[in-house]
């Protein structure tokens, strides 16, 4: 009975277990979907915050109320959750840009300070922060000075390392050497924050006390080589910024860096960039050699970082390497691990790293677009990327380095998110199509279509004018393009809102419509202008319509009608304008020649003389009293030429002596005797009071003033060099005589020439009085030519030179005549042209302006030349002529080339010159010269001179 018993009271016992069991399991199921079902409520509500308009919690903050409530630093005990909460409030509206008195910021700079009692860590921090923020002047920053210290010398490394950074921002300079101590020890320090802190201590206080710093340098150089990662970058850019200002000590830094590795990716990346700035400032084979292998080896870094500053530096130096330009090496390295690195990053899963990758590749293709073309098929997806920036950047590139038959794909994918990106992309979008049309000119079409759309969408001026600029460069070098070009102009400015846009549009209508098919489509559109614009708009309408009357006679019937029409117009000059086109207009319709010519020139934006001259003349006859007078244009002088008068005169202007200096020295022997001859040629100075000398007041204007020629050896005893100065009909040579031998003087230098006659006739000269050692003189030769009438005024000649002088030894009073032969003086007609620029875009107008008003002469030629180099430097140097727009230089590989020069003859003349040079396999080196100007025989006189 017992053991029944027992066993049924076990079977009880395990049946109530079973059941505590299911009823713990039902409670804890039940507890787990109640939990479920709490976090799922939670996870829709934080979806639809979302959808939720976003309101800040500090938006009701103000002034005044925090002010009001700053009292509560002044408690006690110091409550740390309030005033925590009122610093908060205080910097966030410090942030936001609201402007405190000084009193107040006084006052809540004393309350700060009261804070310091509290030993609450977070609310320290806090009171660190805006006290920095705050930035208490030098009459209120020693109330706290002793508390920083004290934090900065506390075992609390929280403490020690804030107190420093706040120290940094408001330390009086004159105190920086009282705490030198202390922060030389925290550098060295073993926490990594207060060692950190310090450096960067000694960052802020470099900028006023250097010298403080500067005794730190052995502390900073033991952290280089600390474990912790943002010491070791700390301490380089500090070590860096110590060193900068001595090259040699820099070089010596960073190379023995650079053959060390640095345990932190930050530092590495640090002296990466600054390993690249000593490459690009100083080209040394030593240096170079040791950094460019550091830059190699960290290509193969372990850090993502690393390896993306190394290839964006070999990037960098691939700009400025022009040896290398033609193929994949950077400073004799070949750069093909660096682009496949980036090739690499390209398709990282990391936005920024992409970002990145292109951004660099971007701006290698600006300099080296065949290195970046390798990476194209991996640049390709990169168009559809979320980030619209990298996607912008990836399809610019690929517009620098695509090929021609990717160019209405690569336009369609522009047009698709030109919306969406910033004007900054934009405008280099717009850049890469411009380039891209004129790499492909058979291409305009579809690209011009893109520039036009886009001209038609809202946008910024910025990015208007460089559509227009593009749209204008393109008609400019691609002949093809003009016509549809200038259709895309003229819609534009139907609804252009910007003036001066409007006014350099129709100025260029007016330079490029003659040229067209048929110009009389393209007047509508000017003269809408006319009727529809401002004042600015309206006169620049005038000129335009004007200047095609001039060049087309068929329409200037049209035109002078389109003109009467605005007669009347409000504007006082607009209506000058007209009135002043109409008439003469009015007397060509009536085949009036003279009023022709008068019209040709009155649109001609050439002069053959000075403004300035112009204005002294007008004056000149206003203070005579012969205003009755006509003024002869022809008397005036070339602008050049007024600009070398004004510099002589200057110069002969004694300037005003200042009481308590020294009388100027007679001669500067330091100054190298080729560059005082240069300031001489270019001022003129003794010129004027020569000519007065020697009785020759009739000479006219001065036309220019040749550069020196050296007519003796550098090394030789006495250097001559000859500066010619031109003037209508007479030429004055003048010997720039230097005494490079100790102990003689010369004396009476004159000059010697013989072989004048039949075409030269010497009318005076004048002499060097007295030459001692190490001192510099001229002598002068006044000569008239006898020819040149019809050679357009050149006259060429050779002529024997000597100078003639008393040479006296050192202690000789009497000395004895000598002469001392120099090279030949030859006058060649470079001698008669001075090289002169045009600005941008203006070869070609005034290059048409002279087929209307002028005469072409053009030759072939066989120059004795193995390379294209060498034959376009002769004939720049033959010519004397300026290289409009860096046509001078030649492109490496090239077959061909053409050199467009310009310059000023001898009489006020612009002459132009386009010269055709290529290399043929059987006749070796030929050009095609064409030279124009007004006159036929200036023409013929440039192109002789070449044969």
């Amino acid at each position: 009975a017992r053991r029944a018993c027992g066993a049924s009271n076990q079977r009880v016992s395990l049946f109530a277990g079973a059941a505590r069991g299911h009823l713990a399991t039902m409670a804890a199921q039940s507890l787990r979907d109640t939990i479920k079902e709490k976090i799922a409520t939670a996870l829709k509500e934080n979806l639809k915050m979302d959808e939720r308009e976003f309101t800040n919690p500090w938006s009701t903050q103000d002034k005044a109320s925090v002010l009001q409530e700053s009292r509560c630093f002044s408690d006690a005990p110091i409550d740390s959750v309030k005033c925590l909460n009122l610093l908060t409030r205080i910097i966030y509206l410090i942030q936001q840009g609201e402007k405190f008195t000084a009193q107040e910021l006084t006052n809540l700079f004393f309350g700060v300070t009261k804070l310091f009692q509290a030993q609450c860590t977070r609310l320290r921090r806090m009171v660190y922060l805006v006290i920095k923020e705050l930035e208490p002047s030098e009459t209120e920053v020693f109330i706290c000075m002793s508390c920083l210290i004290k934090d900065m010398n506390s075992k609390n490394d929280c403490f020690r390392a804030n107190s420093i950074r706040v120290l940094s921002r408001v330390l009086d300079p004159a105190m920086a050497a009282q705490i030198d101590r202390y922060l030389k020890t925290a550098i060295v320090d073993k926490n990594p924050f207060v060692s950190s802190s310090a450096l960067v201590c000694g960052m802020t206080l470099h900028a006023t006390v250097p010298d403080v710093v500067k005794r730190w340098v052995n502390e900073i150089q033991e952290t280089v080589n600390s474990k912790h990662s943002m010491v070791q970058f700390h301490a380089l850019a500090l070590l860096y910024e110590l060193k900068k200002g001595d090259r040699l000590a820099l070089h010596k830094v960073v190379t023995s860096m650079a053959r060390n590795s640095l345990k932190s990716p930050m530092a590495e990346c640090l002296l990466v960039r600054y390993a690249t700035q000593t490459l690009m400032s100083e080209r040394d084979a030593t240096v170079e050699r040791t950094l460019m292998s550091y830059l190699d080896s960290c290509l193969r870094h372990k850090s993502e970082m690393v390896t993306y500053e190394a290839a964006r530096a070999f990037c960098q130096l691939a700009a400025l390497d022009t040896e290398g330009a033609s193929g994949h090496t950077v400073l004799g390295y070949d750069m093909t691990h660096a682009t496949t690195i980036l090739q690499i990053f390209l398709t990282s899963p990391k936005p920024v790293v992409r970002f990145g990758a292109i951004r660099t590749l971007n701006t290698l293709a600006q300099t080296r677009p065949q290195t970046a073309s390798r990476c194209n098929c991996d640049m390709e997806p990169l168009l559809s990327d979320q980030n619209r920036n990298t996607a912008t950047l990836a399809l610019t590139t690929l517009l620098k380095t695509g090929h021609e038959s990717n160019v209405e794909r690569l336009v369609k994918q522009i047009s698709s998110f030109m919306s969406d990106i910033t004007e900054v992309f934009k405008v280099e979008v717009v850049r890469a199509v411009k380039g891209l049309c004129l790499l492909y000119p058979g291409k305009y079409k579809v690209l011009m279509s893109f520039l036009s759309s886009n001209l038609r969408e809202d946008g910024t001026a910025e990015i208007k004018k460089d559509l227009v600029d593009a749209l204008i460069l393109i008609i400019s070098q691609v002949p093809a393009a003009r016509e549809v070009g200038l259709l895309h102009l003229c819609e534009f400015i139907e609804d252009c809102e910007y003036p001066n846009l409007c006014t350099r549009i129709l100025g260029f209508l007016g330079e490029e419509v003659p040229g067209t098919s048929h110009p009389a489509k393209y007047i509508r559109f000017i003269y809408n202008r006319l009727i529809l614009e401002n004042a600015l708009v309206r006169a620049a309408a005038v000129d335009a319509l004007s200047k095609i009357a001039m060049k087309c006679a068929n329409l200037r019937k049209d035109v002078l009608l389109l003109l009467q029409f605005g007669a009347n117009d409000n504007d006082d000059e607009v209506r000058d304008r007209i009135n002043l086109y109409s008439t003469v207009l009015q007397q060509c319709v009536d085949e009036n020649e003279v009023a022709k010519t008068g019209y040709e020139m009155l649109m001609s934006s050439e002069t053959n003389f000075s403004v300035d001259a112009l204005y002294d003349s007008l004056m000149d006859q206003m203070q005579n009293g012969s205003m009755d007078q006509i003024l002869d244009f022809g008397s005036l002088p070339t602008s050049e030429a007024y600009a070398a008068t004004a510099k002589a005169k200057a110069a002969l202007e004694p300037a005003p002596k200042k009481p308590g200096t020294p009388a100027p020295k007679a001669a500067a022997g330091s100054q190298a005797p080729a560059q005082d001859a240069e300031q001489r040629a270019s001022a003129s100075a003794e010129l004027s009071k020569v000519l007065q000398d020697l009785g020759a007041t009739d000479l006219g204007s001065l036309q220019h003033t040749c550069k020196p020629k050296p007519l003796t050896e550098s090394e030789a005893e006495y250097t001559v060099q000859v500066i010619k100065h031109m003037f209508l009909n007479h030429m004055v040579l003048e010997m720039y005589v230097s005494n490079t031998v100790q102990g003689i003087t010369l004396e009476e230098v004159q000059v010697n020439l013989t072989g004048l006659e039949p075409n030269w006739t010497e009318l005076g000269a004048s002499a060097v009085t007295r030459l001692e050692y190490s001192q510099n003189g001229s002598a002068h030769v006044l000569l008239r030519k006898n020819a040149g009438q019809d050679t357009g005024g050149v006259v060429p000649g050779s002529f024997g030179a000597s100078l003639r002088f008393i040479l006296k030894e050192e202690g000789d009073d009497l000395g004895y005549e000598d002469d001392y032969p120099v090279e030949n003086v030859t006058i060649g007609t470079g001698d008669y042209m001075f090289p002169r620029s045009l600005q941008q875009g203006q070869f070609r107008s005034v290059w048409e302006q002279l087929t209307a008003q002028g005469t072409e002469v053009t030759q072939k030629l066989s120059l004795n030349f193995k390379t294209l180099e060498s034959g376009v430097d002769w004939i720049i140097a033959t010519l004397n002529m300026h290289p409009y727009d860096n046509t001078g230089k030649v492109e490496p590989g090239g077959r061909g080339h053409t050199a467009l020069l310009s310059g000023t003859f001898v009489g006020g003349q612009t002459c132009l010159v386009k010269a055709l040079v290529g290399m043929d396999a059987e006749r070796g080196c030929v050009a095609r010269v064409s030279a124009r100007a007004k006159s036929h025989e200036v023409c013929q006189a440039v192109v002789s001179a070449l044969m």
